[in-house]
């Protein structure tokens, strides 16, 4: 994964400089609405995925 598909996934334009509070709080946002525990029993796979993407965002 690239730097802006990473911003364009937290929601950031893909060629902005965000600061690391900006990509902390963006990031915090997303685990809220992606995170598996959230979500019913049948809609779980999908948001297991979507939380796996969440993670390689953070290694960036």
């Amino acid at each position: 994964m690239q730097g802006d598909e990473a911003r364009v996934l937290l929601g950031f334009p893909p060629n902005s400089r965000p600061n690391a509070s900006q990509v902390k709080a963006a990031y915090k946002r997303k685990v809220w609405e992606c995170h598996p525990d959230l979500f019913p029993v049948g809609r779980k796979t999908d948001a297991e995925s979507k939380f796996k993407l969440e993670k390689l965002v953070e290694s960036i």
